[in-house]
């Protein structure tokens, strides 16, 4: 085991406060495909709809609700991954550690400690009035109203039902920015797992950590443009870096 395993497994089995930061690479063992290498074209097949459009064209409406159908269908039957479970694990140990994720794939739930995981990007399973306080979970919805004409609040008969993603041009949860902006301010540890951080604003987080003198642990399969802000570097498979820490 090479000196950046030894720190890192070091790191996990300490005391110090730690914030995981996640992206799609944390869930490409489970067979959800990552949005920029797209092997299989599910992405290029479920292209994301602009928010904008959603609110404007019912056509975009349709094909944001097939896409988030065809991502519950893509993860039907997927379990966490190692590293999913082992971040879990530490959380339940040590509740000052927190995990913050773009992912909406749900992999990364936490039932005995669920407001320790940040979704920034919302998820897939819930879905809500855009102007009331309607929600419903999101299979439960459609099989109930795919045959309208439009996905319009049953409540208040007037608001759009969206899924509950962040779509792009969409505004981000501020609670759920702050909470993350203060657990990556009072982290000891930041380590980012299967994330480019090429996204904004959530690529601001690393710099939120480093400003607070965390250690700055970045494990990716590719090279990232954040390595300069990073005490360990590590460019491998998530799934081959928990064979070396386990």
């Amino acid at each position: 085991m090479n000196t950046y395993f030894k720190t890192l497994k070091s790191i996990l089995e300490g005391k110090d406060a730690i914030t995981f930061f996640s992206g799609a690479g944390l869930s490409v063992s489970s067979g959800l495909p990552d949005f920029r290498s797209d092997k299989d074209g599910f992405w290029k097949s479920n292209t994301p709809v602009h928010f904008r459009d959603f609110i404007n064209n019912s056509e975009s409406r349709k094909k944001s609700w097939e896409n988030n159908l065809a991502i519950h269908k893509k993860i039907s039957g997927a379990v966490p991954t190692k590293m999913h479970n082992l971040i879990n694990e530490l959380i339940n140990k040590n509740t000052k550690n927190f995990h913050i994720t773009q992912n909406i794939d749900g992999l990364h739930k936490n039932t005995e400690n669920p407001n320790n995981v940040l979704e920034l990007h919302g998820n897939i399973f819930n879905c809500g009035c855009l102007t009331c306080s309607f929600e419903s979970t999101t299979l439960d919805f459609y099989e109930k109203y795919k045959n309208e004409v439009d996905m319009l609040c049953p409540s208040c008969l007037d608001g759009l039902i969206k899924v509950k993603t962040i779509s792009f041009g969409q505004s981000l949860n501020q609670n759920i920015l702050s909470i993350a902006h203060q657990v990556s301010a009072k982290a000891k540890n930041f380590i980012v797992m299967g994330s480019s951080l090429k996204v904004s604003p959530a690529n601001s987080f690393i710099k939120v950590a480093k400003a607070n003198e965390a250690k700055i642990i970045i494990l990716n399969k590719d090279k990232t443009h954040f390595a300069d802000y990073a005490d360990i570097v590590i460019n491998d498979d998530l799934e081959n870096i928990y064979e070396q820490i386990k």
